[in-house]
């Protein structure tokens, strides 16, 4: 093993954060707003943390040889790409991407461009930003002696069983969401059904826009109903699906349009 645990540990949780800091410059800098990105409360994204840390530890051996490096690099980040977008929407029934736009994509998950992206960026990160990450933390190492690896520990451990939560009430809150559109939708054509000739051209297009007519009528559809997290995941992940409720994904188009 190249690093021990407590340098593992510390690898983690400063790419996490240097995650955090690239995705929500550019995210806002991109949508002409602040997007707070992240799936935990906390400023730092995971899913850099493993997959920088998977990345360094798998090229350790290779990280002299360009083609090598390269090459390994491709292959673990997509892997783990791929593995964590399954993880997501198996587990919290979420999808924060989506590559199918984007030419040889496999299941929207992962794409030959992006992947080739991942591979250039391995090499930037195992030959030039590393070597500078490595002696902060060897001096980091040397005086706190692993309580900072037991710090991050505790904090992200807490912020991860407090995001679980969060994340469950958002699919519990989505839910009744759904239910009511589609409630919602079956009066409306129950009431067409019923209509007379005069009044089926008006409720024929509410019911074609029904994601409208139902916010204008229905006050409780609205961010401001959602906690501080949930609006955060909507508004910093415009392409966030929640895959079981597809009338909830339109709403929210038609509430972020209004924001």
């Amino acid at each position: 093993m190249p690093f021990t645990v407590s340098e593992i540990i510390v690898l983690f949780f400063t790419y996490s954060v240097v995650g955090w800091l690239w995705e929500t410059c550019y995210c806002s800098i991109k949508d002409h707003h602040f997007a707070y990105r992240g799936f935990l409360f906390g400023p730092y994204c995971p899913v850099y943390g493993f997959a920088v840390t998977t990345i360094l530890i798998a090229t350790y051996d290779v990280q002299h040889n360009l083609i090598l490096l390269f090459l390994v690099g491709i292959i673990v980040a997509t892997i783990f790409e791929y593995v964590a977008s399954l993880f997501l929407e198996k587990v919290f029934h979420m999808k924060l991407w989506d590559y199918s736009h984007l030419w040889g994509n496999l299941q929207g998950r992962v794409a030959p461009q992006i992947s080739f992206f991942w591979g250039i960026g391995v090499v930037l990160l195992v030959r030039f930003i590393q070597p500078l990450i490595q002696r902060v933390i060897n001096w980091e190492e040397a005086h706190t002696h692993g309580m900072l690896a037991l710090l991050v520990v505790l904090v992200m451990g807490t912020d991860t069983i407090l995001t679980i939560f969060s994340v469950r009430h958002f699919h519990t809150t989505t839910q009744q969401w759904e239910r009511r559109a589609v409630e919602y939708q079956e009066r409306l054509k129950q009431r067409l059904d019923k209509a007379l000739p005069g009044e089926r051209p008006a409720l024929a297009q509410r019911l074609a826009n029904w994601h409208a007519d139902i916010l204008q009528h229905h006050p409780e559809f609205h961010l401001h109903h959602l906690n501080w997290n949930e609006r955060r995941l909507v508004k910093s992940f415009p392409k966030l699906k929640v895959l079981d409720a597809k009338h909830f994904n339109e709403l929210k188009q038609e509430l972020l349009k209004k924001e």
